[in-house]
């Protein structure tokens, strides 16, 4: 698909022999174009996306639109909106406007290169599907006024439709040779399943508190109506999709793991390759890379082993870690409290590396234990009006298997400089258009959390413990086996079985973190784990340039800056952006 032309039309005075040339726009006019782009962006995303406005506090009134029809009328957006950026003069607008752009120009231009993947995409695994996002988007909703009751009806009545957008979807996909491998289905098919189960497990059921005062024959009506349309019309959806997924499509689904099985394959991972990582770089290119870190990586734990005990050998002192009682959190509290005194001796020598930092507070706490069977490790939750402080919900349970070697290493990653310098700082910044507070690049903040804690190492927070060294190598070399074993089982043929030893042979993860890990790069979401040390040696890459070119005259707190102060970029724009700032250093230092 190519863009169309913009052609500037000549205005021709009557009776004049040539017009007069237009005044050129200033300044302020190419500005306010570029924010006009912006602004329709940010709105098409909040009609696009409904987890966008539950977290905008937004009213959903449709949910998403999942159809190919809906995606080729995104592209034909994505085209305009290419051609108005064309047309602007970004060299007129400041700094963070024209990356800006450039960002929404990586973004355009891969979305309209994507145009040819739109079957290849993964929706029905357990990582990728939207039926999750249903229980946010119902659990969300007031039902405490009559009139909000009436506008949770017919936003229910649309589930069906919804179904039916996802089973036209497999259809498409399973006519097309391109279907979830055939042993992870099951988890597939349960998630669709559990949408018609009783109106107090389901996503669509009310709990009684969040009613407010009602009478009691207003509360049974209201019940009553959601569980005839959950009986109903979505169950007779639930039913058909699995049912289909169950028979036809499970009869097309590959005994094998891996892009590579599937019609064009191998040309989609490479594309999904230069997608995840935001860079020109190809599989075979991130599959050495891979080798190379984790070759690497080994040699450094094997000179810790070695400071530890020089007689050790590699497979006893790794069964000590995998054993000793010692190495392993007694509670959930100690688990928070170790990722605290982390955060705490980082935050004592942090301002040696920053020339600012956000204003708000950050904290670990436990996860809701509800939710840790579908949590690996934990995730960041950014400051809000509601919640001031940048937490850390870590995983507090099967504290057998979670060595707290690692803790002051993820401490790092997401806490302090990791993600609450990122992107606590990115959402609260008014100096970024709407849009681009919330545009992620993994590379970029998977990467940051990466290079956060290799930072670590520079500001001597390991020193003091070899075992918390070795606590950081182990955290990293899980991150650098992705890119072996990612692209080994999705373009070089890998079978399952064959990745997930070689997880064993590099990692100290459990069992069940491997065979979970595995299934996600093979069949859930292929090269999406790419980023996370592509985006950390990017960053190192371009640090070690800005340092080689300016000499004396670097500063690493002014280069963090640089990085931070526009927020997430592909690392491409990043790599341009980092090149003009040498130079602007250069200049500015004589």
């Amino acid at each position: 698909m190519r863009c169309r032309a913009v052609v500037a039309a000549v205005v021709v005075v009557a009776g004049a022999c040539a017009a007069p040339s237009a005044e050129p726009p200033g300044r302020a006019e190419i500005e306010g174009e570029l924010e006009r782009l912006f602004d329709d962006v940010w709105q098409r995303s909040l009609e696009q996306s409904v987890l966008l406005r539950v977290r905008e506090g937004l009213a959903v009134v449709a949910l998403d639109d999942l159809t190919h029809a809906g995606f080729l009328a995104d592209l034909e957006r994505s085209m305009e909106w290419l051609e108005r950026l064309e047309a602007i003069d970004l060299s007129a607008v400041d700094r963070k406007q024209a990356l800006g752009a450039e960002a929404l120009r990586w973004r355009l231009e891969t979305a309209l290169e994507g145009e040819r993947w739109f079957w290849h995409e993964g929706f029905l695994t357990p990582y990728l599907s939207p039926l999750p996002d249903l229980r946010q988007v119902f659990s969300s909703r007031p039902v405490a006024t009559r009139a909000e009751r009436l506008d949770y009806l017919p936003l229910l009545a649309q589930v069906p439709g919804y179904l039916a957008q996802i089973e036209d979807r497999a259809r498409g996909q399973a006519e097309r040779g391109i279907a979830v491998w055939k042993d992870n289905l099951a988890p597939c098919v349960a998630l669709v399943r559990a949408l018609s189960a009783p109106l107090d497990e389901g996503p669509f059921g009310v709990a009684t508190e969040r009613f407010g005062d009602i009478a009691a024959s207003q509360l049974a009506e209201f019940q009553a109506s959601v569980g005839a349309v959950v009986s109903g019309e979505i169950a007779a959806a639930v039913e058909s999709l699995a049912v289909y997924l169950e028979g036809p499509y499970a009869e097309v689904a590959p005994d094998g793991v891996g892009a590579a099985q599937w019609p064009d394959g191998e040309e989609y991972y490479r594309f999904a390759t230069r997608r995840s990582t935001t860079m020109d770089v190809t599989p075979a290119e991130v599959h050495e890379i891979g080798n190379e870190l984790v070759a690497e990586m080994e040699a450094d734990m094997a000179s810790i082993r070695s400071e530890v005990d020089p007689e050790v050998s590699r497979d006893a002192f790794r069964a000590d870690l995998r054993t000793n009682e010692r190495f392993f959190p007694t509670a959930p509290e100690e688990v928070g409290e170790r990722l605290m005194v982390a955060a705490a001796d980082m935050d004592a020598v942090v301002d040696r590396l920053f020339a600012s930092r956000p204003d708000a507070p950050y904290a670990a706490r436990r996860l809701d234990p509800t939710l840790e069977a579908s949590q690996t490790y934990g995730y960041y939750d950014p400051p809000r009006s509601d919640q001031p402080e940048g937490i850390y919900f870590f995983n507090g349970s099967r504290l057998d298997e979670r060595s707290w070697l690692n803790l002051r290493a993820v401490s790092l990653h997401e806490l302090i400089p990791g993600h609450h310098f990122h992107i606590g700082r990115q959402l609260a910044d008014p100096d970024l258009p709407q849009f681009r507070r919330g545009d992620w690049h993994g590379a970029f903040t998977e990467g940051w959390g990466s290079y956060a804690t290799w930072l670590g190492v520079e500001a001597g927070i390991y020193d003091e413990d070899p075992y918390s060294r070795y606590g950081m190598y182990i955290l990293e070399i899980f991150l650098a086996t992705r890119l072996v074993v990612d692209t080994g089982m999705n373009v070089f043929g890998w079978t399952l079985e064959e990745g997930r030893e070689y997880m064993r042979e590099h990692t100290l993860e459990s069992e069940t973190q491997i065979a979970t890990e595995s299934l996600r790069y093979a069949a859930d979401m292929p090269a999406q784990a790419l980023a996370y040390q592509m985006g950390k040696l990017k960053f190192i890459e371009l640090r070690e340039r800005a340092a080689q070119s300016l000499g004396e005259r670097f500063d690493v707190r002014r280069f963090h800056e640089a990085i931070l102060e526009n927020g997430s970029l592909p690392m491409s724009v990043l790599e341009r952006h980092i090149d003009r700032w040498i130079e602007e250093e250069r200049e500015r230092s004589g």
